[in-house]
């Protein structure tokens, strides 16, 4: 049988460690965290659109918008929209 800790056991654990030791856990959850896999939302659907997306726009570089003047363009169309 595997003896496991409550959420609370483990949080008064670690308060009982020093800085130190509190940071390198914390470290060594992020790493963890930020090579886990769980986060990633973007389907491979999604993925093969932002892909032929990156490809039209290395095709035809004229053909992208400027990020300013998009949202410029969107904020006049809900502005037009705005009783």
């Amino acid at each position: 049988m595997q003896n496991t800790m409550s959420r609370n056991e483990i949080f008064y654990g670690i308060r009982n460690l020093n800085v130190i030791e509190r940071l390198n856990i914390i470290t060594d959850i992020w790493d963890e965290i930020k090579d886990s896999r769980e986060l990633e939302i973007t389907s491979e659907h999604d993925k093969q659109i932002l892909l032929n997306r990156l490809a039209n726009y290395k095709a035809d570089p004229d053909s992208a918008i400027d990020w300013a003047e998009l949202k410029k363009e969107i904020q006049d169309r809900y502005a037009e929209k705005s009783p």
